[in-house]
C-alpha cells in the first residue's frame, strides 16, 4: 500500500500542478479575448473532446490492464496499441467529417477542417501516461503531462496576444500538437524493444473486446454530461457556453486526484486477481484517500465560488456563481469511483448501462430546468446524472462482487473524515467570514481549512490520513531536489 500511496501522491500532485496551470489559463485569456470569443475557442474543444472520446476509444488507457498482463512485453503491447489507435482515428474522422458534409447545416459548422486535424493529432502516440503509470514510473508523468501542459498555454497565451483572432489561436494549438506527435514518434522509436521481447499473441482481438464497450461507454458518457454544454452552445450561444465553462472548470481536479488514484490502483488490482479480498481492501483504501483530497476540494470551492469567479474572471462571468457551487457537489460524488473493480475483473460492459442512465438523468433534467434557470440547469444535470450513474455502478459492483450495502464502502473511514471535513468547515470558514468576498480571504480561509482538517484527521488516527500525509512531507523535499538539479 506504501509503495501505491507514494505513486498516487507523485501522481496526484502533478495533477493539481496542471490543474493549476489550467487554471491560468482560462484566466488570462477571459482578459485578452471577448466572452463571446472566448466561448468560440471553448466550442471548437467542447467538439475536439467528444470527437477525441471516439477517436481514442479508450485504447491508451488499455494499457494499464494489458501491460501488467504481459508483462514481460511491454513494448509490444505498445506498439499494437499505437496501430489500432491509428487505423480506428482515421476511421473516425473518417466517418464524421462524412456525416458533417452530409448533414443539412452541418453538425459543427465552420470547425469541421480544424477538428478533424486537431483530433487526428491528439489521439495518435497518447499513450505516455498509461505506460509510464503501468510501469510503476509516476515521475515521469509529472514531467510529461506538465510539459505538455505548459506548451499548450504558452502557445494559446502568445497567439492570443498577437491575435486577438480566435482562428489564430485555433491553428497555433494544431502547430503545437504536431510538434508533439513527431517529437513522440522520434523517441518511441529510439526506446522501442519489441524486437527484443516474446511474443503477446493475438493481443489486438483481446484489445478490442475490452475496449469496446469501455470505448463506447467512455464516449457515451462525455456526451451524457456535455450534453448540456452542446445544447447551450447551439441555443444559447457562445457567450452562455463561456460563462458555463467558468463554472465548471473545477472537472480537472477530478482528473488531478481521483483519476490519478485510479490509474495507479488499476494494475494493482489486476496483480491482485479477480475479487481476491486484498484488491477489496486497496480499493477501500484508494475510495478513503479520494475522500480525503476531494472533500476538502468541493468544501473550498462551494465557500469562496464568489470571489473565485468575480475576481479571477470578471464581472461578465457572475451567472457561473452558481454553477460552480452546484458543480462542488460532482466533485464529492467522484470520491466514490466504482469503476476500477469493474475494469479489474474485465467486466465493462456496465459502462455502457450505467451512460444510458447518465443521459437519460442529464436529459430530464435539462428539459424540466433549462428554459427557467438557463446554465445553472446544466450544473443541476451534472449533479443528478453522477449521482445517478454512481448508483447504477454500486449496484453493479455489489453483484459482481457478491457483497451487500455495509461490504460496499468502507463507511466508517468515509464517516469519519466528512465529519472533519464539516467540522474544519464550520471553524475555518466561520473565524474567515468577514473576509468571505476577498481572494485574500479566500485564500486565508482555504490555508486555515486544509490545516484544521488535517489536525482533525490525525486526531481520528485513520490509517489512510497517516499515510498520505507521511508521503506528502517525505515526497515534497524528493521533488524540490528533482527540480533543483
Amino acid at each position: 500500500m506504501r509503495g501505491i500511496a507514494q505513486q498516487a501522491v507523485i501522481l496526484s500532485l502533478s495533477r493539481i500542478a496542471n490543474y493549476g496551470l489550467m487554471i491560468i489559463s482560462p484566466i488570462i485569456l477571459v482578459h485578452l479575448l471577448t466572452v463571446s470569443d472566448f466561448g468560440r475557442y471553448r466550442e471548437f474543444l467542447l467538439y475536439s473532446s467528444l470527437l477525441q472520446a471516439l477517436a481514442s476509444f479508450n485504447f491508451s488507457a488499455s494499457l494499464l490492464y494489458f501491460i501488467p498482463l504481459h508483462h514481460s512485453s511491454p513494448w509490444r503491447v505498445v506498439r499494437e496499441t499505437a496501430g489500432l489507435t491509428g487505423i480506428f482515428s482515421v476511421l473516425v474522422v473518417g466517418v464524421f467529417a462524412a456525416c458533417d458534409l452530409l448533414a443539412p447545416s452541418g453538425l459543427v459548422g465552420p470547425y469541421l477542417v480544424p477538428v478533424v486535424i486537431y483530433v487526428l493529432l491528439f489521439v495518435n502516440l497518447d499513450w505516455w501516461e498509461s505506460f509510464w503509470v503501468a510501469r510503476g514510473r509516476p515521475i515521469l508523468v509529472f514531467w510529461y503531462t506538465g510539459g505538455r501542459l505548459m506548451g499548450r498555454m504558452l502557445v494559446v497565451i502568445c497567439a492570443a496576444l498577437v491575435s486577438d483572432n480566435v482562428w489564430a489561436i485555433i491553428w497555433a494549438l494544431i502547430a503545437f500538437e504536431t510538434l508533439r506527435v513527431i517529437g513522440s514518434f522520434i523517441v518511441w522509436r529510439r526506446a522501442d524493444r519489441s524486437s527484443l521481447e516474446p511474443p503477446v499473441g493475438d493481443i489486438r482481438r483481446q484489445q478490442l473486446k475490452f475496449c469496446v464497450p469501455l470505448g463506447l461507454a467512455a464516449v457515451l458518457y462525455l456526451l451524457g454530461r456535455n450534453l448540456g454544454n452542446v445544447v447551450v452552445a447551439k441555443y444559447l450561444g457562445a457567450a452562455a457556453l463561456a460563462q458555463l465553462t467558468i463554472g465548471t472548470y473545477g472537472e480537472p481536479i477530478i482528473v488531478a486526484l481521483r483519476d490519478s488514484i485510479s490509474q495507479v490502483v488499476l494494475p494493482e488490482l489486476v496483480r491482485l486477481g479477480e475479487r481476491s479480498r486484498e484488491a477489496l481492501v486497496l480499493w477501500y483504501r484508494t475510495t478513503v484517500i479520494n475522500c480525503l483530497l476531494l472533500f476538502p476540494v468541493a468544501a473550498i470551492v462551494a465557500w469562496y465560488a464568489e470571489p473565485l469567479i468575480l475576481k479571477m474572471f470578471g464581472a461578465a462571468y457572475r451567472p457561473a456563481i452558481p454553477v460552480l457551487q452546484w458543480y462542488a457537489l460532482v466533485i464529492v460524488r467522484s470520491c466514490f469511483d466504482f469503476a476500477p473493480l469493474l475494469r479489474a475483473i474485465n467486466k465493462t460492459r456496465p459502462f455502457l448501462t450505467s451512460c444510458g442512465v447518465t443521459a437519460l438523468a442529464n436529459s430530464l433534467t435539462l428539459v424540466l430546468l433549462l428554459p427557467a434557470y438557463g446554465i445553472v440547469a446544466v450544473a443541476v444535470g451534472l449533479v443528478v446524472s453522477s449521482f445517478a450513474e454512481a448508483a447504477y455502478l454500486a449496484f453493479c459492483v455489489s453483484r459482481l462482487y457478491g457483497m451487500g450495502g455495509r461490504a460496499l464502502l468502507p463507511w466508517s473511514a468515509v464517516i469519519k473524515v466528512s465529519i472533519c471535513a464539516a467540522a474544519a468547515a464550520a471553524i475555518a470558514f466561520g473565524i474567515t467570514y468577514e473576509l468571505r468576498t476577498t481572494l485574500v480571504g479566500a485564500a486565508l480561509g482555504s490555508v486555515l481549512y486544509v490545516a484544521v482538517f488535517a489536525a482533525l484527521l490525525k486526531a481520528t488516527r485513520l490509517e489512510e490520513a497517516n499515510i498520505l500525509l507521511q508521503r506528502i512531507r517525505t515526497l515534497m523535499p524528493a521533488i524540490r531536489g528533482r527540480q533543483a538539479s
